[in-house]
């Protein structure tokens, strides 16, 4: 936009207001709080759960995973992507357009959208890597899905590069070019990229939710722990329902409708998506804990041993036993076999090991008799 020489940048908005209201520089609604209690939020709960991956992991294995560098990488990419647009926020982007004047334009602006384009990507890439490569370290002997894995993997590495690079082009002052309204207005343009980001981002997630379950179904388990295993997996469908939301908004932003609200929208979804699936991905270590570690604990050991605990315990088997019976209590009408209680009583025995003992390893060593 070609402006007259002389006029004053900070009375003239990005864009004019659709209800044709005069422009509010000073107030006006933003986005900067919200943004603010959500990150924090956010990097607190995924946070805590990643600390207890790591030492659980280290406790365990006694040293730390592929999946485990990345899902750490992921995270400080989280917080460098949250620091990153929440100065810009606070700059004033995270209000609507036309409250916004041309005189936010400066260099440090230009200068910290190209930073959040090159933090997300490998950020991105990062996160959803981790999830695979948690699945090799699980379902590595299965060649199908350890082979995919690397595969998607490295097809993500490519996009996102490819992304990195475009970006890089479209925002980067050409040689003896400033960082001025030129650069930030050819950026700009390059709103089709992030389209096709988020996309690949929607089908990616998909993929990534749906891998598992093939493997998940024919493990030879009960019901009820199927069930319990699909659930930790299943969460992934939240992530997939944000990618989505973030698919929304970047679509509003390639139409060029109030591309600083709509933009400082998509950086919370975003933020979400990352330090989510940095959080999910650390569920099975999260059960681990609890199995090997906690419940083998002297202050579990105390806590079980506490009247509080116990009164609760029986209170709660009374409860159980006055309103339903059990599947498995057998009637007395109906004996099973001695060869039938033996077969029954093995494979309850391997259901209850395998839970009790959700260490990575034992995962993946049932899933191999089961494949």
């Amino acid at each position: 936009m070609d402006l007259p020489t002389g006029m004053d940048l900070s009375a003239i908005p990005l864009m004019p207001n659709p209800s044709g209201a005069p422009p509010d520089f000073e107030g006006g609604p933003s986005l900067r709080n919200a943004e603010l209690v959500t990150g924090i939020a956010l990097m607190a709960v995924s946070g805590t759960l990643l600390v207890f991956r790591i030492a659980t992991n280290l406790k365990i294995a006694r040293k730390l995973g592929l999946d485990d560098m990345l899902c750490i990488f992921a995270y400080a990419g989280g917080i460098a992507y949250w620091a990153l647009t929440y100065s810009l926020g606070q700059k004033g982007a995270a209000k609507h357009a036309w409250d916004i004047p041309l005189s936010t334009i400066t260099t440090i602006f230009i200068k910290l959208n190209l930073a959040i384009l090159f933090v997300i990507s490998p950020t991105m890439w990062a996160a959803k890597a981790a999830i695979l490569s948690l699945y090799i370290r699980i379902f590595g002997s299965i060649t199908w899905i350890r082979r995919f894995s690397y595969f998607w993997i490295a097809f993500m590495a490519l996009f996102y590069a490819i992304q990195f690079v475009i970006g890089g082009v479209y925002c980067v002052p050409r040689k003896g070019e400033a960082w001025d309204g030129a650069s930030f207005q050819r950026c700009s343009e390059s709103a089709w990229l992030q389209l096709m980001v988020g996309v690949f981002s929607c089908l990616a997630d998909i993929l990534i939710l749906i891998l598992p379950f093939p493997i998940i179904l024919k493990l030879q388990i009960s019901v009820t722990k199927k069930v319990t295993l699909s659930i930790v997996f299943g969460v992934g469908a939240i992530l997939v329902g944000l990618s989505m939301l973030a698919l929304y908004y970047r679509v509003i932003i390639f139409k060029g409708i109030d591309t600083t609200w709509n933009g400082s929208a998509l950086s919370i979804v975003t933020h979400a998506e990352v330090f989510g699936t940095v959080s999910i991905s650390c569920a099975l270590a999260i059960s681990s804990f609890w199995c090997k570690i906690l419940t083998e604990s002297t202050l579990w050991t105390e806590l079980k041993s506490s009247f509080l605990f116990s009164s609760l315990s029986s209170r709660f088997s009374r409860s159980s036993l006055e309103q339903e019976t059990p599947s498995f209590v057998i009637s007395s009408s109906r004996k099973p076999s001695s060869s039938q209680t033996q077969l029954k009583s093995s494979a309850t025995d391997d259901s209850e090991r395998i839970f009790r003992e959700t260490a990575f390893e034992n995962v993946r060593e049932k899933s191999e008799r089961s494949v």
